[in-house]
C-alpha cells in the first residue's frame, strides 16, 4: 500500500499532466486567435492601402470584450490577473495587424502605457508626445490628465488629424487615472462611456452632475459626464447656456 507521500506525488503528477494538456489547448487557441487578428489587419489594409489601413485601435470594442469576459468569469483566478492576461493578448493581436508606436515622456508614463497596451508595441520617449502623434512619429501619445496645456494640444491634434481621438483614461482599472491616451483610433460605443467637454465657464465645472477632470486658474476646464452627450444634450441636462465643446468619449473604467 503506497505511503501518503507516494500517493500525493502520484496525484500531483496527474494534476501536472492535466495542466500540460490545458496549456497545449491554450496555445492552440491563442495561435488560432492570432491568425484571425492577422486576417483582420490584412483586410483593413486592403480596404484602405493609401493610408496604410484603417486605425487598428478600437477602445470601445476592447472595453466591451474585457467587461464581457470578466462578467462571465466564474473561476478561482483573480479578475485582476485575468484582466492583465487579456490586455497582453489584445495588445499582441493588435501588433499582428500593425504595431502601435506609443510616445511617452517619462518612466511612470511609459510603465502605465506598457501595462495597458502590452509589450508587443513600440515605445518611444518624446518631450511632447502629442506633437509626435501630430507629425506621424507615433500612433498614440500620453499626457498627464492635470495638464491643461496638453489638453489644448490634444484638441488641436484632433482638429488637424481626423483619425485621432481621445482613447483612454489610464490606468483603466482606476476610477480617476492620472494619464490620458490620445491618437489614432476608432470611436465606438462601449455601452459604458464618459463624454468629455471643454469649457471656459467655471460655473459649469461646479455642477455636481459632471466631473471636473482638469481646470486651469487662467481659464479652461475639461469636464466628464457619464453617458453619450452632444453639446446640446449636455447643456439641457445641466440647465445652462454656457459655451461647451465636445471633445469625444472614452470607456468608463473597470471596477475589479
Amino acid at each position: 500500500m503506497p505511503s501518503d507521500a507516494a500517493a500525493a506525488a502520484e496525484t500531483l503528477a496527474a494534476l501536472r499532466q492535466q495542466i500540460d494538456e490545458v496549456d497545449s489547448r491554450l496555445l492552440a487557441a491563442i495561435s488560432e486567435r492570432a491568425q484571425f487578428a492577422k486576417l483582420v489587419g490584412e483586410t483593413k489594409l486592403a480596404a484602405n492601402p493609401e493610408v496604410g489601413g484603417d486605425p487598428v485601435h478600437r477602445p470601445g470594442r476592447e472595453a466591451r470584450l474585457i467587461r464581457s469576459l470578466l462578467d462571465r468569469h466564474r473561476g478561482p483566478m483573480d479578475k485582476r490577473a485575468l484582466y492583465a492576461v487579456w490586455r497582453e493578448l489584445i495588445g499582441a493581436s493588435i501588433a499582428l495587424q500593425k504595431p502601435l508606436t506609443i510616445a511617452t515622456s517619462d518612466t511612470t508614463m511609459e510603465m502605465t502605457a506598457r501595462l495597458h497596451f502590452g509589450t508587443s508595441q513600440i515605445y518611444e520617449w518624446a518631450a511632447t508626445p502629442i506633437a509626435a502623434v501630430a507629425v506621424g512619429q507615433a500612433d498614440i501619445g500620453l499626457f498627464e490628465v492635470s495638464d491643461i496645456s496638453a489638453w489644448q494640444a490634444a484638441v488641436d491634434l484632433m482638429h488637424v488629424r481626423d483619425d485621432c481621438i481621445l482613447l483612454w483614461r489610464l490606468p483603466f482599472t482606476i476610477p480617476a487615472g492620472g494619464w490620458v491616451a490620445v491618437g489614432r483610433g476608432i470611436t465606438e460605443n462601449s455601452s459604458l462611456d464618459q463624454t468629455l467637454f471643454y469649457t471656459e465657464d467655471i460655473s459649469v465645472a461646479e455642477n455636481p452632475v459632471v466631473e471636473t477632470v482638469c481646470a486651469s486658474p487662467e481659464g479652461g476646464t475639461i469636464l466628464s459626464i457619464s453617458g453619450e452627450y452632444s453639446e446640446v444634450s449636455l447643456l439641457a441636462a445641466l440647465g445652462t447656456d454656457s459655451a461647451v465643446q465636445r471633445l469625444g468619449q472614452w470607456p468608463m473604467p473597470l471596477e475589479i
